[in-house]
């Protein structure tokens, strides 16, 4: 064969690859990006009821910051650990912000039962539910072990939640009495477009970076400014 034929072919070959590699490609982006008429294409806006959630700081603060978390994630414990304090610091101990968890646990079936756990402190005091926050992820355990256990949780409650009757929480623990309320809270996630956690919104609008502090910041300095 000649030096000409094997250059045409060896171009052939490599069309051919970089055809191939962009089908893949596509078919990729099209498995991966969401189809359909409710596809998002800009800020993911939400006009939350808050009722019913857990709450921290002034009911009149002028602006409401939900966070969607599973008690069970790791993302969401380095939002705990990283970004609630400074949140806590310069805008809900200040009477700017007023923060709300709801539910999306979905990590496994012990996240649900964190979830109703939750559900249940925050029955019986709303100030309660932030230690329990507070004590589960401080002491969460690695995400693919089944951990979150009633007889973990009602520990941890006994040891870092006081005025929590823990034999109320045995027995809605039990009884899944809370059940529903955390598979609301997952279908107000999914209703709200929520594809990862910790997922936060300020004012009923998505920060796209919920991890970066100064992106939260920014968000609310500009509801501030309204």
């Amino acid at each position: 064969m000649s030096k000409k034929g094997k250059k045409s072919s060896n171009m052939s070959t490599i069309t051919m690859a970089t055809l191939l590699i962009v089908l893949l490609g596509l078919g990729v982006f099209a498995m991966i990006r969401p189809t359909g008429t409710n596809e998002q294409t800009g800020p993911n806006i939400q006009n939350f009821s808050y009722a019913g959630q857990p709450s921290i700081g002034n009911p009149n603060a002028p602006v409401k910051l939900m966070e969607f978390g599973d008690f069970k994630c790791p993302a969401c414990k380095a939002f705990h650990d990283t970004i609630y304090p400074q949140l806590k610091k310069d805008y809900i101990d200040t009477g700017k912000v007023q923060m709300f968890f709801s539910n999306y646990q979905f990590i496994g079936p012990d996240s649900i039962t964190a979830g109703m756990a939750g559900e249940a402190v925050y029955k019986q005091n709303n100030d309660a539910f932030w230690k329990y926050y507070d004590a589960v992820y401080t002491n969460q355990k690695e995400e693919s072990q089944i951990w979150a256990t009633p007889e973990f949780l009602i520990g941890l409650v006994k040891k870092h939640v006081p005025g929590i009757d823990t034999d109320q929480l045995s027995r809605d623990l039990k009884n899944k009495t809370y059940q529903k309320e955390v598979e609301a809270d997952n279908q107000l996630a999914k209703k709200s477009m929520v594809r990862s956690v910790p997922a936060i919104f300020v004012n009923g609008k998505e920060v796209e970076d919920s991890l970066n502090y100064d992106a939260i910041k920014k968000a609310i300095e500009e509801e501030l400014k309204k």
